[in-house]
């Protein structure tokens, strides 16, 4: 099966470079390029690839701001977010806006192409691997890894242990240890007080959380 990928930066070389690896994967295929918001939007009009590849900044608007549009349109889509800022406000507004993997452009070819295809076989995780800055909340609350975010919002829409370990290619056992350590750094004795936990401190959309 040959996954479909859609590019947008602003910069001719980078699109090259980086359509270059993709290309040159068997499984992978660029199927269409743009150079700013406007011009991806109205591409993605009538075709949304499996997985879309894109930068923060652009020349006509926030590259996040498409990532939270396209992820309200589809579910399924692979939003890998490609960027110059190694900062934990750029971490946390990937992962708000529904993006599915962070990556530096300064990072090895291979971490792109690991995280197209984990971007296509789970959309909804969020892949930062290799980032050195640590998800951190937007003011002095609990610091939360990105791995523990993304299983306390599996868990906010109502996932089972079971559930979160097969969507994030975890063990059960790792899943329990990363529940135990968000419990603690949130202070709460169970799941529901997790979720109200996270609602509060923004990790979690109210309209997200599932009994």
């Amino acid at each position: 099966m040959t996954i479909t990928v859609g590019l947008v930066d602003d910069h001719t070389l980078v699109r090259q470079a980086v359509g270059g690896m993709i290309t040159a994967q068997g499984d992978l295929e660029v199927v269409g390029q743009a150079n700013s918001v406007g011009e991806a939007t109205a591409m993605f009009e009538q075709s949304v690839p499996d997985v879309i590849v894109l930068d923060v900044s652009m020349p006509d608007g926030d590259g996040l701001t498409l990532v939270s549009s396209l992820r309200a349109r589809s579910e399924s889509v692979g939003l890998v977010v490609l960027t110059m800022h190694a900062d934990d406000r750029t971490l946390l507004s990937a992962l708000d806006a529904g993006a599915s993997a962070l990556v530096l452009k300064t990072a090895p070819s291979e971490a792109i192409i690991t995280a197209i295809r984990r971007a296509h076989e789970s959309p909804g995780s969020f892949f930062a691997d290799g980032l050195a800055a640590a998800v951190r909340h937007k003011s002095s609350g609990p610091q939360l890894t990105p791995r523990e975010i993304e299983v306390l919002r599996k868990l906010a829409v109502g996932s089972a242990v079971s559930d979160v370990a097969r969507l994030l290619f975890m063990s059960e056992s790792t899943v329990k240890t990363h529940i135990s350590k968000i419990y603690d750094k949130l202070g709460a004795r169970n799941r529901a007080g997790a979720v109200m936990a996270a609602v509060r401190l923004g990790l979690v959309r109210p309209e997200d959380v599932r009994e």
